[in-house]
Parts: C-alpha cells; sequence; structure tokens
C-alpha cells in the first residue's frame, strides 16, 4: 500500500526587497506586492506514504518556509534555499541531505545535462511483486531511487529558461561582496507541508481522513464487441499496456518510451486491425486493456484481476484467458529488434504459440524478434506479473526493447519524453503487435501468404500524430486526433495517476474533469475502431444511448457524439493508496 503527499495550488514566492530601493513611488498594495514578489512557474516534489512510512518531500513543519536564495557552491553556513542544476541533484542530496541550514532546493532543468541524467527509480523497480525471489537483479542499471528518499525540506523544480535565469541572478545578488541590499528569499508556501502529526502511513493517515486516495480508471475493449443481452463465450487473448508513469516530480510525469510506447503501439495495431474483415469469424477474442497505476503497485491489473473473479465482465471470465501479449518499451529499439521475455514456469505450448506468432509476423515486418536471455530470474517488471502472481502457468509474455536490462536511462524521469522515441521503432513494433494478435485469434491457422495477413498496414501518420498529442506542448492534447473524439481538459497530458475522485458510471466523457485526459482518449480511440460498422446513420448522443449494447463516442464541446456498438469501458480500480492532504 503506497501514498503520495500532494500539494494543492503551489505558489512558490521569491521576496525581491532589493526592488523597492531603486522604483518610485508605489500607489497601491498590488503595486507593492508585483514590486516585493516573483512567482516561479515550476512543478514539486510531493509528499508520500506506504506502509512503513514517509517518502518524497515536504516542508519540515507545517506552515511556510522561507530562506535567502544561494547557488550550490556558496558557503552554506545559515539557512538557505539552495539553487541545484539537475545533473548534481543526487550529489547534493547525497551531501547535504541532513544539513539543517537546507531550508529548501530549487532545481534547475538546464541545457547542460537534461534532467537528472539518469532514472528516478530504484534499480529493480517494484522488485517486492516479482514473482520470483531474485529481486537483486539490475533491470533498471540508470536507477538512481531518488523517488524513494525521504527530504525533510521542499523541493521545486524550475522548467523554463526565464524562471532559472531569475534564480540565478538573484542568488548572485545575495553573495555580491560588499553588497547592502537586503537579501532575495524563496518562499515555500504551506501547501507543502508535512503530514499530519501521527499520520506517517498510509493506514494511519487514511485512519485519520488526511490523505486524498489515489486512483485512476483502466480501459478494456473486446474486440469483436459482445452482445451484451446474448453473449457469446470465446477463449480470450489479452493484449495490454500501462498508461501511467511515475517520477521524483509528480506533475513531469512524460513516460514517453516507458510505458507510454506499448501503449501507443498497441493503439496502433488496433486501428490495424479495426481494418481486418469477418475477425467475429476466428476462434478466439481479443481484449483490449490499458491500465493505469502500475507504477503505484501494478494497482490496474490487480484490480481487473480481482474483478475477474468476481465475474465482473460478462463477456469473459478468469478461465476464458487463453493467452496473454503485454507489450512494453518499444520506443527505442535497437535495428527493430524486439526481445520476448516470458517466465519459465508458463504453460510451454500455448506460450510458445505467442513466440512462434511473433517470430512469422516478425519475418513479414523487417523486424526481429529474439528470447530474452535465459539468465534472466523471470519477466521484467510488467503488469504480466500480477497474471504470473495468479497463476505461475499463466501463457504470457512481454514484448520489450530490451534484453537483460532497461536501455532507457529515463526510465520514470522527467527527461522520458518525444526525443526518447523513434517512430520507426513505434511503427514496427505496432505492425509486429497486430500481425500477431491476428494469428493468435486464428489459433496461428493463418497462412504467410494469407491476404488478411497481408492487408494489415499500420498508418504511420496516426503514430506520429499520437507522439505529438501525448508529448507535444504545442498543439498538444488539444491536437485534431484528440480533439475529433473529445475535449481535452489541459493543453499538456500528465501521465501520473491522479486521485480518485468518483466512479465514472455513465460515461468516462461525462467526469473530463475527474478522468485524465489520456484516459478518456483511450476510452474514445478503442471504442471508436473496435466498434462495429453500420451502414444507416448513428444515433446522436451527448453521454448514453438507449441500446445496451451502444456506447457514445466522440462526444466534444462543439459537437455531439455517435452511439456505436462496443464492448469497451472503463473501470475504476480499489484505493489502495493514498497522496496527503494538507490541513
Amino acid at each position: 500500500m503506497a501514498a503520495i503527499a500532494r500539494a494543492w495550488g503551489l505558489l512558490l514566492l521569491l521576496l525581491l526587497l532589493p526592488w523597492l530601493a531603486h522604483g518610485s513611488s508605489i500607489k497601491s498594495v498590488p503595486e507593492l506586492e508585483s514590486r516585493m514578489y516573483a512567482s516561479l512557474a515550476g512543478f514539486p516534489c510531493v509528499r508520500w506514504l506506504n506502509l512503513t512510512g514517509e517518502l518524497g518531500c515536504a516542508n519540515p513543519g507545517h506552515g511556510a518556509v522561507s530562506a535567502p536564495i544561494l547557488r550550490m557552491g556558496d558557503a552554506l553556513d545559515s539557512p538557505a534555499t539552495v539553487l541545484v542544476p539537475a545533473e548534481s541533484f543526487e550529489e547534493f542530496v547525497d551531501r547535504f541531505g541532513d544539513d539543517k541550514n537546507v531550508v529548501g532546493v530549487l532545481v534547475e532543468n538546464g541545457s547542460q545535462a537534461p534532467g537528472f541524467g539518469a532514472s528516478d527509480d530504484a534499480r529493480f523497480p517494484q522488485a517486492e511483486f516479482a514473482p520470483y525471489e531474485n529481486q537483486s537483479w539490475v533491470w533498471n542499471p540508470f536507477g538512481s531511487g531518488m523517488m524513494h528518499r525521504r527530504l525533510n525540506f521542499p523541493v521545486f523544480f524550475l522548467s523554463s529558461p526565464e524562471n532559472i535565469e531569475l534564480a540565478r541572478r538573484l542568488a548572485s545578488q545575495n553573495v555580491e561582496k560588499g553588497s547592502k541590499r537586503p537579501a532575495n528569499v524563496v518562499e515555500f508556501n504551506d501547501v507543502m507541508q508535512t503530514t499530519k502529526t501521527g499520520t506517517p502511513t498510509t493506514e494511519s493517515c487514511l485512519g485519520e481522513l488526511s490523505c486524498l486516495p489515489l486512483g485512476g480508471y483502466s480501459v478494456m475493449s473486446t474486440f469483436p464487441p459482445v452482445n451484451v443481452s446474448h453473449p457469446t463465450v470465446k477463449p480470450v487473448v489479452l493484449a495490454m499496456a500501462s498508461v501511467d508513469s511515475a517520477t521524483f516530480f509528480r506533475d513531469v510525469a512524460p513516460g514517453a518510451d516507458s510505458p507510454m510506447s506499448g501503449v501507443i503501439a498497441l493503439l496502433a495495431a488496433v486501428d490495424a486491425l479495426s481494418h481486418v474483415p469477418d475477425f467475429d469469424s476466428f476462434l478466439k477474442r481479443l481484449v483490449f486493456l490499458v491500465f493505469t497505476g502500475e507504477a503505484r503497485g501494478y494497482l490496474g491489473s490487480r484490480q481487473f484481476l480481482a474483478q475477474l473473479k468476481k465475474g465482473a465482465f460478462a463477456d469473459y471470465g478468469l478461465t476464458s484467458i487463453h493467452q496473454i501479449l503485454e507489450v512494453g518499451s518499444v520506443g527505442q529499439a535497437s535495428e527493430a529488434t524486439f526481445f520476448v521475455h516470458k517466465q519459465a514456469t508458463a504453460a510451454a505450448v500455448d506460450t510458445q504459440q505467442i513466440i512462434d506468432a511473433l517470430y512469422l509476423s516478425a519475418s513479414s515486418t523487417d523486424s526481429t524478434v529474439k528470447l530474452a536471455n535465459e539468465d534472466n530470474p523471470g519477466i521484467p517488471p510488467s503488469s504480466l506479473m500480477t497474471f504470473v502472481h495468479n497463476d505461475p502457468t499463466v501463457a504470457g509474455v512481454v514484448i520489450e526493447e530490451f534484453d537483460t536490462a532497461f536501455t532507457n536511462k529515463y526510465y520514470n524521469s522527467v527527461d522520458d519524453n518525444s526525443s526518447n522515441v523513434n517512430l520507426p521503432s513505434l511503427v514496427v513494433a505496432a505492425s509486429l503487435v497486430a500481425r500477431s494478435l491476428v494469428l493468435l485469434a486464428s489459433d496461428n491457422n493463418l497462412r504467410f501468404d494469407s491476404p488478411i495477413f497481408e492487408s494489415i498496414q499500420v498508418n504511420m501518420s496516426l503514430v506520429e500524430e499520437m507522439v505529438n498529442c501525448f508529448f507535444g506542448t504545442s498543439p498538444g492534447m488539444r491536437c485534431s486526433l484528440v480533439e475529433s473524439l473529445m475535449t481535452a481538459s489541459h493543453d499538456v497530458a500528465n501521465h501520473y495517476v491522479g486521485v480518485f475522485q468518483a466512479d465514472p458510471s455513465v460515461s468516462p466523457n461525462s467526469m473530463p474533469e475527474v478522468i485524465d485526459d489520456t484516459t478518456r482518449f483511450v476510452w474514445n480511440f478503442l471504442a471508436d475502431r473496435t466498434a462495429l460498422p453500420r451502414e444507416d446513420l448513428h444515433e446522436k448522443c451527448t453521454l448514453v444511448c438507449k441500446n445496451p449494447d451502444e456506447v457514445c463516442v466522440g462526444a466534444t464541446q462543439s459537437q455531439l457524439g455517435q452511439c456505436r456498438v462496443s464492448s469497451t469501458r472503463a473501470y475504476d480500480w480499489t484505493v489502495v493508496a493514498v497522496e496527503h492532504l494538507c490541513y
């Protein structure tokens, strides 16, 4: 059970008293405040909790803290806020993390070295969930473990060059020899305060109602759709990816290669499969799953499995799952080479069928598929771990860009952005996934030269647009692809899991202020691409449709949606994590 501290409406101000000495007369309080203060835009590290204690950052007390600003390397002989280059932050924490003179830290996102230059996560992320004993394996050789440290002072990430330059200038003024100016002071607002006294763990925090629960919505879509009134049971092939990321700075979690490259490849594969005729004639049914909460203890996949055991889904149950294909990090595949990871205990015949499908698909997509090194302890950190814990013999594989260790050196880092993935790798991965899923749905009965197999084409323009939408700032989530299906709440997507607020009992589109933009887009996209074709005009809608087999797709602020026959749903997962609510 984990927990995270949230900074509500964070305001960080610089006290600029020197400006008063040289200005003209002041005629109003707002003018006085504008002379004295300048807001710095950026993102906080926050306090979060688990069953054993606190992690992350917070003010040491229950109020605002302030101190003069200095640069790293200046004499730290009195309380100060220290301006630290991103590439030196880990070193600074190692040296001064317990120094009482460190009141707060501002981290520069400088151009010399992007971000921390490494992953913020552990060397074996979420090792406690591994379905094998070797938890010392180094999957993440770039891991600094910063996400899992406890700092008793606020840390704020300065993202814009203008803010960084201002902070540097004010710090330099504070150390000018002979300067008689009052000090430039940084104030961290009390929203970055610590946890409530006596609630240092998730259990105690929830018991005192001093926490907000983490929560989110995973998306599931059956292809072809199932008649809700008269469902037909078929063996199921799960195709899944995860959508959320976590970093040291909560609100900067792009997750481009890990995990979003897998989501993009899966969605592009679904788009390609939507053009395959007579899919319902195949022996197996595909179920697409996009989990959220995976970066915080595989919450989405664990809740999905719990609901399966309860019989929550009419069209299939736990015993229906025949095979699992998970799409992991695929945005940096060197020379279009992908590695297949499997658990040694997996059912041999059914797992080999997945591998054979990948081999055959690779031969027609100018890619290479290799089995991961047999010396690996098992599958890498992935949602498949949840299913292996439930049944060690489950037939499942994860396809990744790496063999024995991550190649993404920015795993769970602010710098896992669009520059960290390449378009050809995503396109090839999508083609590999689409063709493999067709083969598995046909029980590997399609011939290599089958017209259906050869007709599968991945839309490269779609892949490129998704990259721009998910990771860009302009237009970002205002891109035409997103706007054709929904109205985004924010310009830029953030893939932090967020806080649970309500259950979308009607439709994900009914609660844009609750469900994050990426999840709402995935829901609308899957509902649209997996829907049955209709010759007549679709019924227009805003949220719901009269037919229980239909969902309202593509409703925006400027256009009505259409009722489509699609078995796509968003389900919430049980709260097993909290984010600290400051008082």
